[in-house]
């Protein structure tokens, strides 16, 4: 089937259903072809159901302290069942017709999986597409580690839908995955432990904010073991033992229900065919493209979303999808700029950063900015008992905001507010001369810009 205005787009997550719903809109054939639930890994098997577990969880460890504001009683008692019920209405709610909207904008779906047949054909459902481009939008699946008995682990997918809440909980893993699920089950009652390859948790997140966030979650009763290998898992679901070697080498067996192995994902591409579609990976796997998200070695195929290989947040891959209908649209490849783009990892305090860190600052070797403050004098946060946390803003000599990284309560509704200060150019003298509503905890955000000092990075050495 020859059209010129023809794209198969191949997934139905948020990054292809931008690039459907826009192309579609502009009079394009779109055909969308998707083998799982319309809606992608984030309604399905990501952030929704896992924010709805992380609500659930921090309504019950707020429910903890009802007592002291006059409430009898403890916390409720947990119907397993009707949690994961519940959390199945929100995920539905949250993705509403999906397939509707998509037949109501004249595109064509397949029920089906896709695999490259050649540089410019596609199968699926039967048929072979010869469409003027391809978008693959497949999402990411969880990385299981190369560890004896691995098969025996669960993976986000599972604990997102474990059938009976597990007594105890081992969890391989200090990414944000790893530690958002550690406060989760801790919160419903579980003993988690924590098991890192490395002596940090929350790479990627400034250091003293994602220290505060291990504090946090060891005060729920959350144990770690830093500089700790895994060596095998055995047993069987239920009745499990993870050897492990901690930082002196010695071995030990750690026995537990369930075993989350959080170490990360990779790109769903398995099952595409990319080498007999033309598309060059690396050495990882990953697809090699330029910076509009388009193929190096086969220019009718784009990537978007977690597929790509790049930042796995969805609105990355919204953005992503966005930039790549237009690419198509115009013929003029768009750059995706991800500038202000905010993340955050939902533990307990949640963890919120945008822009540059500390450490890419002081590696530019030019003097720069600290503001810090916290939330421990803040009227809302001492109303919510949720004091302490961090507030730190990093800006250039002359004011500028160029990064900013939050621990602490609704820090990932506070980060936007960065964010768009950040991607707007504010300094630190607009973050003073902004006030906020009184009593909010974005007075957090005010009164940290207020207490200012200036860093010079050692000089670098020559060569």
């Amino acid at each position: 089937m020859n059209d010129k205005r023809h794209v198969l787009v191949i997934g139905a997550g948020t990054a292809g259903t931008r690039v459907a719903r826009t192309l579609a809109g502009a009079g394009w054939r779109v055909t969308v072809v998707e083998h799982g639930q319309f809606g992608g890994n984030c309604v399905w098997h990501g952030c929704v159901p896992k924010k709805a577990l992380y609500t659930a969880a921090q309504t019950r460890r707020e429910t903890e302290g009802a007592a002291r504001m006059g409430f009898a009683g403890g916390p409720p008692e947990l119907d397993w069942t009707r949690l994961m019920a519940w959390k199945g209405e929100m995920q539905r709610a949250y993705a509403g017709d999906q397939v509707g909207i998509l037949e109501g904008l004249g595109a064509g779906l397949v029920r089906s999986k896709a695999r490259f047949l050649s540089a410019d054909e596609v199968a699926a459902g039967g048929m072979t597409y010869r469409p003027s481009h391809v978008l693959v939008a497949t999402g990411s699946r969880p990385l299981r580690p190369p560890f004896p008995g691995s098969d025996l682990a669960d993976t986000s997918d599972e604990a997102l839908a474990y059938p009976t809440r597990p007594a105890t909980l081992t969890i391989i893993g200090g990414g944000y995955i790893a530690m958002e699920f550690a406060g989760i089950y801790a919160a419903f009652g579980t003993q988690v432990t924590v098991v890192v390859r490395g002596g940090d948790v929350l790479k990627g997140f400034d250091p003293e904010a994602a220290a505060l966030a291990q504090a946090g979650l060891e005060a729920l009763g959350v144990t770690f073991s830093l500089r700790t290998e895994t060596r095998a898992l055995e047993g069987s679901r239920g009745a499990l033992e993870l050897r492990v070697a901690g930082p002196d080498g010695r071995e030990e067996a750690l026995a537990c229900e369930r075993v989350l192995a959080a170490t990360g994902r990779v790109p769903a591409v398995d099952d595409l065919d990319l080498a007999a579609g033309a598309v060059a990976v690396d050495e990882r796997g990953r697809p090699r493209l330029d910076a509009s998200l388009r193929s190096t070695s086969n220019l009718r195929v784009w990537f978007a979303g977690d597929a790509a290989g790049g930042i796995e947040l969805t609105p990355v891959a919204s953005l992503e999808g966005e930039r790549v209908a237009q690419s198509m649209l115009t013929g003029e490849p768009q750059m995706v700029d991800l500038t202000g783009m905010p993340s955050a990892c939902f533990t307990v305090p949640q963890v919120a950063r945008v822009g540059l860190g500390e450490a890419e600052l002081a590696a530019r070797g030019a003097p720069y900015q600290v503001a810090r403050g916290d939330f421990e004098y803040v009227a809302q946060a001492i109303i919510d008992d949720r004091r302490g946390g961090l507030v730190k803003l990093l800006a250039g000599e002359d004011g500028r905001l160029l990064g900013a990284h939050l621990a602490g309560p609704q820090a990932a509704e506070l980060i936007y507010t960065l964010g768009l200060a950040l991607r707007a150019g504010a300094t630190l003298d607009d973050l003073r001369a902004a006030r906020p509503v009184h009593p909010t905890l974005s007075e957090a955000l005010n009164w940290a810009a207020f207490a200012t000092e200036t860093v010079t990075p050692p000089a670098r050495r020559p060569g």
